[in-house]
């Protein structure tokens, strides 16, 4: 992937952030520096940003009344091509699957949205999860955190439940009722996941763990817990995200302000080590080649980071712009 510009996005002041909506920022693919930021999508708190067909990028917004959109960028700027309601409060994660943009509400329950021309159309289904955990404070109710392709069938990762359901998907959107909910350890708080290989990897944002999880025929088998920093954190560092990269994978994580390396050997992460990103608030990164592009969320800092074969940094930039969340090469 050579991409020459990121979408980004941010909270709005609609909930309090600093963004601008959703911003491109300029990125030199021959040294992954990054440049100018500009053509803003003015819109409320576009929390988390998706990738379609033909250039289209979806976004949720994360607000009580939470909703999705569909846009294009232009020579003219951005192109609003359709919205619909995200089937609950906050959303936070969008994925695909044939013909519908799935949500993760964390305010409870997964939307269904139907896609008409690569835009959303209208909500065709909401499918509501139950239960608790043992965190009362972030667990007092189902918390839908992300969605992923797993073979056939869509993950839902639940938060509040420390659940990874397994839903099919056909052409009127995902089976009711689960094929399979598989139980991880209690508090783990599963958030986002990344595939190496066979392997899908969970970040527990609420234990600070990798729960490594063998995809057999679109279930999930056989848990393998690591611990997501190299260096155990003297307070919870609340991983936020975890992403496929060329030498394994690469988690955030929150306070203790560091992203994480991982090599994967026979299906298992193993932290090698905790990179300083020298910003406030890791919340999302995304791997181009050994380039690291990070949403410093309260640094008002999108931080890019190059590796060495070593896996040690040997440049930095940054491009400045508010309450980044979510960094999306196109």
């Amino acid at each position: 992937m050579d991409a020459h510009v990121l979408a980004v996005g941010s909270y709005t002041a609609a909930t309090g952030g600093r963004g601008p909506g959703i911003a491109l920022v300029e990125r030199d693919p021959a040294t992954g520096r990054l440049g100018a930021v500009g053509s803003v999508a003015d819109c409320p708190s576009p929390s988390f940003l998706l990738a379609g067909d033909d250039g289209t990028v979806h976004a949720a917004h994360e607000l009580d009344e939470g909703f999705v959109s569909s846009r294009r960028r232009g020579p003219g700027g951005w192109e609003l091509l359709g919205e619909a309601p995200s089937g609950g409060p906050s959303p936070c994660h969008l994925s695909l699957v044939p013909g519908f943009l799935v949500v993760a509400n964390y305010g409870g329950g997964v939307g269904v949205v139907e896609l008409s021309g690569g835009a959303v159309g209208r909500l065709r289904q909401t499918l509501q999860g139950n239960g608790s955990g043992p965190d009362t404070e972030r667990q007092e109710a189902s918390h839908p955190h992300s969605t992923r392709r797993v073979g056939p069938h869509l993950a839902v990762f639940d938060l509040g439940t420390d659940e990874v359901r397994v839903h099919g998907v056909g052409a009127d959107g995902l089976t009711p009722d689960p094929l399979q909910t598989l139980a991880l350890a209690p508090g783990t708080g599963p958030r986002h996941a990344a595939a190496v290989g066979d392997r899908l990897f969970v970040a527990g944002e609420l234990d600070a763990t990798l729960t490594s999880l063998a995809v057999r025929d679109g279930l999930l088998a056989d848990p393998v817990v690591a611990p997501a920093t190299a260096v155990p954190p003297a307070q919870r560092t609340y991983p936020s995200e975890v992403c496929p990269a060329p030498w394994g994978l690469v988690v955030a994580n929150r306070r203790a302000e560091v992203l994480t390396v991982h090599e994967v050997v026979d299906g298992v992460a193993r932290p090698v080590r905790d990179i300083a990103i020298g910003a406030v608030n890791p919340r999302h990164v995304v791997a181009i080649g050994r380039h690291l592009y990070v949403a410093a969320q309260d640094s008002d800092q999108v931080v890019h980071l190059a590796l060495d074969d070593d896996l040690r940094v040997v440049d930095r930039s940054v491009a400045e712009t508010g309450s980044p969340t979510c960094v999306l090469p196109l």
